[in-house]
């Protein structure tokens, strides 16, 4: 099985971790040990005990000195030697893999050789065992790590999404409030503009801060052009964020021609300076979930707009 010549798109992640994790992360450390004067018959007993395929052979001084592998032993059974010491059939030249190196070095060593384990030494220069390494060792050893970084992963999202909902609370606890002054074009787009950073810093989606920055806009501009001056409020309703703007003024005669886009009673001042081309209420219509608008001639206009936050903010 090869494990880093698939897709690179679905294989990215571990094709990084591979060369991140170490030899000796990944290894059996639980060994079982023979020396020379084993029997074949003694080695094959254990690894069906053990359940394991080969084991490694060393000296007195706990030098690796061979290896034998479940092939060795059936080769013992076929040719009638199963009960002689090992000494004189095992495999001597072993190929080790030092406990510091990769697991991408010990994959390659593992296909290279066509071998099923390597024994795994202190360093490159030392024929000290420190574990045995397989191809299910570093699988083992990659889903752990994986399971690790998924982990950590949801937990900062579950803490980000914490933080988002603690600072929306704060708006029910205390509304943003902003007086808007008729004719004051200096100001004009200030409350939209705060409004918007503020949402920024919630983590709340770009799509849904967007809406909100233009009904803020719109109305504050509706204030600023039409009416004797006003404020404007932002507020948590339900799963809602509802925005009000109150004015005093003219108000407005015809509340649905007024939603038509392009129908504008601006004057000629408002229109010399760049507005008043009739799209401020259809545009807070558009970016709305739900709108209210209520007019009284001489007396003012109270706009009521509403943009739900969408799934995953349910429990705010």
């Amino acid at each position: 099985m090869n494990i880093y010549n698939h897709s690179k798109e679905k294989l990215t992640l571990a094709n990084e971790l591979i060369y991140e994790i170490k030899v000796k992360e990944a290894m059996s450390k639980n060994l079982l040990f023979f020396n020379e004067n084993a029997t074949f018959r003694e080695i094959q007993l254990a690894l069906k005990e053990k359940k394991i395929s080969g084991v490694p052979v060393i000296d007195a001084k706990k030098n690796l000195v061979g290896i034998v592998s479940i092939d060795d032993i059936i080769t013992a059974f076929d040719k009638n030697y199963v009960d002689n010491k090992i000494s004189d059939y095992m495999t001597r030249n072993v190929i080790t893999i030092p406990k510091n190196f990769s697991v991408i070095s010990a994959i390659n060593r593992l296909e290279k050789f066509k071998v099923g384990r390597l024994p795994v030494t202190e360093s490159s220069k030392s024929r000290k065992v420190a574990g045995i390494i397989t191809l299910s060792d570093i699988l083992n050893r990659l889903l752990v790590v994986v399971h690790s970084i998924a982990e950590e992963v949801e937990e900062r999202e579950a803490k980000n999404t914490q933080i988002s909902k603690n600072l929306i609370r704060e708006i029910a606890k205390k509304p943003l409030q902003f007086e808007v002054k008729g004719d004051d074009f200096d100001n004009a787009g200030r409350a939209a503009s705060i409004t918007k950073k503020y949402f920024q810093n919630l983590g709340i989606s770009k799509d849904i801060i967007r809406r909100i920055a233009i009904v803020c806009y719109e109305a504050e501009m509706n204030i600023c052009l039409h009416s004797l001056g006003g404020n404007i409020t932002i507020k948590l309703d339900g799963n809602n964020i509802a925005i009000c703007a109150y004015d005093k003024g003219p108000g407005i005669a015809d509340v649905k021609l007024a939603l038509k886009p392009g129908f504008t009673t601006a004057s000629e001042k408002i229109r010399a300076l760049g507005f008043g081309a009739g799209m401020g209420l259809p545009n807070i219509k558009r970016c709305s979930d739900n709108l209210e608008i209520k007019s009284c001639l001489k007396a003012g206009t109270i706009l009521k707009a509403k943009i739900n936050l969408g799934e995953g903010n349910e429990a705010i």
